[in-house]
């Protein structure tokens, strides 16, 4: 633990001269410059003041001293030399402030640079304030990233910071999320007190973001298992969600984002999710936003405590085809939402927003063709196709072009590339297996929607689960 005396003897200190006051009365904690007389009185106890030519043109040195006592501060030093009385003598001793003068060709940021490197290297010091910041880490443990690092920054003195990639010109310590680099923590100064609780710093930031994200992935499985269950499950399937913290009694506003995604995903699953935070203007969120990877792109929820009044900012998305739901309430509305925003961002091309209120006409065919017990008909509509072997995989879409063309060859066969006569035989056989009569309204109208749905949903005929399901 340094004194003024211990820091004499150093090369920054060599070159000034004690004038009053003792010189080891209370131990050296720190090394500040006071430009004006209310940063004499803010220092903390323990400092030495630095003082500039501002300061004591503000103040005596009378004066200085009475603050510096009644701050419990180390000592004060002036610039260039200084001469000394009685009354100065008298008060540093009765302060217990050590009063020291700088040479006059001593620049004021060589002193500071120089004695605070020296109050860092002490051994004891440097152990103490360390001990202290990591003991007050574990005091807020399990609080967020902010305040752990405003609570590090504040013990040590330094400014903490996070980014996502190394800056070669700024210390910084790797944070680790399941062994995986997962950004920095950064500081500048070469303490060695905030280069070790750096360390704790990162490893204290790992630790939360591996327990965020755990809670996350179980939320997102809880969302998707609400989606995907069945009209009769829908209950049980909105507990598991509400326990698992996905707000399922709030107001929803589903974003679907249609791929497909960059390999990993993970660039637009960050991106989407600072787009979420930003898509209300003005309106609070009653959770942070769901984002998981489902039929065959990314959905985001937003929940509001009460119905939103707007609709979600299109900015800041990846740039995919993106669909927007209205808002709606409860789980069914969840899953209601969902449906829709899938179905607006089938609509829309890729960088552009498309809200399902928009869609018109197009719009009343999701709602008719996005219900469960919709699902459920198309599939066992369609499920004599999987018995026509090779041509079952190519039946659904042939079926669905031949019907939107109004069954026409022609048609039909520019839009699957095949010869219209290819066309005329699939579309026999799948009479045929499906035992309809095409030339009947009533039955082409009921197979387009069937077809209109197992394609909007990626399902196969006979199957209960999307294929592209995640």
């Amino acid at each position: 633990m340094r004194h003024v005396s211990d820091l004499l003897r150093t090369p920054a200190g060599r070159r000034l001269t004690l004038v009053a006051g003792p010189w080891d009365a209370r131990p050296v904690e720190s090394v500040v410059l006071v430009d004006e007389m209310r940063d004499l009185e803010t220092a903390p106890p323990g400092a030495l003041a630095i003082l500039s030519r501002h300061a004591t043109q503000g103040c005596g040195v009378l004066d200085a001293l009475r603050v510096a006592g009644r701050g419990d501060l180390a000592g004060i030093v002036l610039p260039g030399p200084s001469g000394t009385s009685p009354d100065i003598v008298e008060v540093a001793r009765r302060a217990r402030v050590a009063l020291l003068a700088g040479a006059s060709d001593q620049s004021l940021s060589e002193t500071v640079l120089g004695l605070s490197a020296a109050v860092r290297a002490d051994p004891g010091l440097l152990l103490r304030r360390t001990r202290e910041a990591i003991d007050g880490l574990g005091a807020i443990e399990g609080a967020g990233e902010d305040d752990i690092l405003r609570a590090a920054s504040a013990s040590i003195g330094v400014r903490y910071g996070v980014a996502e990639l190394a800056d070669p010109a700024a210390n910084a310590a790797v944070i680790r999320v399941d062994g995986r680099p997962d950004g920095y923590v950064r500081w500048d100064g070469q303490d060695p007190a905030a280069a070790i609780v750096g360390q704790v710093v990162a490893t204290t930031l790992g630790r939360v973001r591996a327990a965020a994200r755990a809670a996350e992935r179980a939320r997102e499985a809880a969302l998707l298992a609400l989606l995907r269950a069945g009209t009769k499950d829908v209950r049980a399937a909105a507990r598991r969600a509400r326990h698992e913290g996905v707000p399922v009694d709030g107001w929803h506003v589903a974003v679907f984002l249609r791929g497909p995604l960059p390999p990993g995903g993970e660039a637009a699953l960050r991106q989407a999710r600072r787009a979420a935070l930003r898509a209300f203007d003005g309106e609070d969120l009653a959770a942070p936003p769901l984002v998981a990877p489902w039929q065959g792109g990314l959905l985001v929820v937003l929940s509001t405590d009460e119905r939103a009044a707007g609709v979600p900012s299109g900015d800041g998305w990846p740039p995919l085809g993106i669909g927007i739901g209205t808002s709606q309430g409860g789980a069914d509305g969840l899953r209601r939402t969902a449906s829709q925003a899938r179905a607006a961002a089938g609509r829309a091309p890729a960088g552009q927003v498309v809200r399902f209120d928009r869609l018109g006409v197009h719009a009343i065919l999701a709602e008719l063709t996005g219900s469960e017990s919709a699902i459920v008909a198309a599939r066992d509509m369609l499920a004599p196709l999987d018995r026509l072997g090779a041509l079952s995989a190519h039946a659904v879409p042939t079926l669905k072009a031949y019907l939107d063309s109004w069954g026409s060859r022609t048609r039909a066969a520019e839009l699957l590339n095949l010869h219209p006569n290819a066309v005329a035989h699939r579309i026999r056989r799948i009479a045929e297996a499906l035992e309809a009569d095409l030339s009947d309204p009533q039955t082409r109208l009921a197979l387009q929607l069937a077809c209109h749905v197992v394609a909007d949903r990626d399902c196969l005929p006979g199957t209960t689960t999307a294929i592209t399901s995640s």
